[in-house]
């Protein structure tokens, strides 16, 4: 196990989520809120729309919990994106992808074998964000993911 495989196993399980949009395993930045913006630029159902996810890593810590081995715990962060479109109740849909991601993880404990164990899914913030004119539903969820290592 390894944070890079940890960090796939999540991209793998959070790109499986129907309808989720674009899915980056890394934090973007630009410096330009168009070019920002057209990284989660996605068609679902026919529709072109802002919707997607950065997964990235906030901290590690580790401690021994066994003779020789010690547990490193990652935490990760999962931020989504989704343009408001309130005729069509986008708020509905977001929360909706929330909630699917947070399913997928639950019923996967060891990220497909790339972990020992994980904390499930909080999401912390639920908002809405202004991007280079263009209001989106925002969240930001955290992942603590633990793996097993020699001492």
């Amino acid at each position: 196990m390894s944070e890079s495989t940890i960090r796939a196993a999540i991209y793998s399980i959070l790109n499986a989520v129907t309808d989720i949009g674009k899915v980056y395993d890394y934090e973007q930045w630009t410096a330009e809120w168009a070019q920002f913006i057209n990284l989660f630029k996605t068609t679902i159902d026919g529709e072109d729309q802002i919707r997607g996810w950065e997964i990235g890593r906030r901290s590690v810590g580790e401690k021994l919990f066994a003779m020789g081995m010690n547990e490193r715990d990652h935490g990760f962060v999962i931020r989504g994106y989704m343009r408001v479109n309130d005729a069509l109740a986008s708020e509905k849909t977001f929360n909706n992808l929330i909630e699917a991601a947070a399913d997928v993880f639950r019923t996967n404990f060891t990220l497909n074998g790339a972990a020992k164990s994980h904390d499930n899914i909080q999401t912390e913030t639920i908002d809405f964000r202004l991007f280079g004119g263009v209001l989106c539903h925002y969240a930001e969820s955290s992942l603590i993911v633990h793996e097993e290592c020699e001492a």
